[in-house]
């Protein structure tokens, strides 16, 4: 039988390998099809080495992990491993191949396959649809699987999956959503890196995917259907805030029935005017979704209550409420670092005003409005005086449990590159341990709690 190759690209890779001799690499799985049998490949420059489907499917998995990958490579290619080499790729499909046992999904009317599957492995997504349900089967979503994937806006896993790799959805930059089952156990850091659009999951409360979006600060939803992300919105004169569409894949605009309280723009972005109530509709599809906004005045009580309503929902533990209230600090005050340069820092910055009322505070600030927000949530809160560097420093202990911990907002909003606008909540000094603290705090223990509980460390 004639031998027939076309190339895809479904496994291409993009990166540098620096290792001994190793000079530059870009890796290539090549994958020749007969009839219904495979074999596998990969090249090294211009060097082409059969592999096995299961060696196939470990390179596959490494690609994002250079030394790992070129040990593997050594203990498969042994002294037939060049000293230097590029390695380049895609797969290539022929003829007058033995058979080794992958399935590839293959769409109806569609000669090349939409899903290459090792086993229940989805090692690659190459299709082109919008929508994608991945096969019943599949237990395992591979990294990279569905890498630079331009075409996809939601994927839907099926109860079968239970794991999802590291850089599974890498650079899918128009993905809106993933439905993601509570099977799913094990979620890999960044499997949705450089996912720019990506607005929320659609997975069940108490889930390790929703417990990863709350850390990652993701939206979710328990279902598909269109909604907004919220139907109230507690803002203060001059805030400002955005609402969305969660699970939404058309174009969406807003508008308000009451411009003089509060505007918005055709994105979602809402600004509020002056006191009183709006509401907001969302037209998608030529269907209305509405959002109440209530604007209040401008004191400190009443932005204690716009936080504890927007952040705090009904049963939440106590965990998740200080999680809340940390991630609203770190979203929305900035700290006073220009200023703070110069020596010139007012004095409403060091008080509890200026994070509440201004949103620019330094540590004191911070420190001080975040106790008089536990204090409203009835969470026994202290406000801790030390130093970190040879600096005074301020931050705050809460008891979560029976157990004390130190708990540093203004550490966990960093400047970052020279710049005071982060708005990514980190958790580096988020219910931590003394043993944690002390390297890099210091502050007179006999007067505060123990903070002994390693437990969030």
């Amino acid at each position: 039988m004639r031998k027939m190759r076309r190339r895809l690209m479904a496994c291409l890779l993009a990166f540098s390998l620096v290792s001994g001799s190793v000079a530059g690499a870009a890796l290539c799985a090549t994958e020749v099809k007969a009839a219904e049998s495979y074999r596998y490949f990969i090249y090294l420059d211009s060097q082409e080495f059969e592999v096995t489907q299961e060696q196939y499917g470990i390179i596959y998995s490494l690609q994002n992990d250079r030394e790992p990958l070129l040990e593997y490579l050594r203990t498969v290619l042994g002294d037939r491993m060049p000293d230097y080499f590029q390695i380049i790729g895609g797969r290539v499909m022929g003829a007058d191949s033995p058979s080794d046992g992958v399935t590839p999904a293959q769409p109806d009317g569609q000669t090349e396959p939409e899903f290459l599957i090792s086993g229940t492995k989805l090692l690659s997504y190459n299709g082109t649809a919008s929508v994608v349900t991945v096969p019943d089967n599949v237990t395992e979503i591979g990294s990279m699987a569905f890498r630079n994937n331009s075409n996809v806006r939601a994927v839907i896993l099926p109860e079968s999956v239970k794991t999802i790799r590291q850089c599974a959805f890498y650079n899918c930059l128009h993905l809106t959503y993933i439905v993601i089952p509570k099977s799913v156990s094990a979620l890999s850091k960044n499997f949705v890196y450089g996912c720019e659009k990506l607005t929320n999951f659609v997975t069940p409360k108490k889930s390790s995917a929703d417990s990863y979006a709350a850390e990652n600060d993701i939206p979710t939803a328990t279902d598909t259907k269109v909604q907004p992300l919220r139907k109230k919105c507690y803002l203060l004169v001059g805030d400002s805030d955005k609402n969305i569409l969660l699970n939404c894949l058309s174009k969406v605009k807003w508008k308000s029935s009451r411009k003089k309280v509060a505007t918005v723009t055709a994105g979602g972005k809402i600004k509020a005017k002056k006191a009183g109530r709006a509401v907001l509709t969302a037209t998608a599809d030529g269907r209305k979704y509405t959002c109440q906004v209530i604007v209040w005045k401008k004191t400190e009580k009443k932005r204690l209550n716009q936080i504890v309503r927007s952040s705090v929902e009904a049963g939440m533990s106590r965990y998740e409420k200080i999680r809340a209230v940390h991630n609203w600090f770190i979203r929305n005050v900035k700290y006073d670092y220009y200023r703070y340069q110069f020596g010139r820092v007012p004095a409403v910055s060091h008080k509890a005003e200026g994070a509440l009322l201004k949103k620019v505070a330094v540590c004191d600030g911070y420190a001080h409005a975040f106790q008089m927000v536990m204090k409203k949530l009835k969470i026994p809160c202290r406000f801790v005086v030390g130093s970190s560097s040879g600096v005074g420093h301020g931050w705050n202990m809460v008891k979560l449990g029976g157990k004390w911990y130190h708990i540093d907002v203004t550490f966990d909003d960093p400047i970052v590159n020279d710049s005071n606008k982060n708005t990514k909540p980190y958790y580096t000094y988020f219910l931590k341990s003394s043993s944690v603290m002390k390297k890099t705090h210091k502050w007179k223990k006999s007067k505060y709690p123990k903070c002994n509980s390693k437990k969030y460390n």
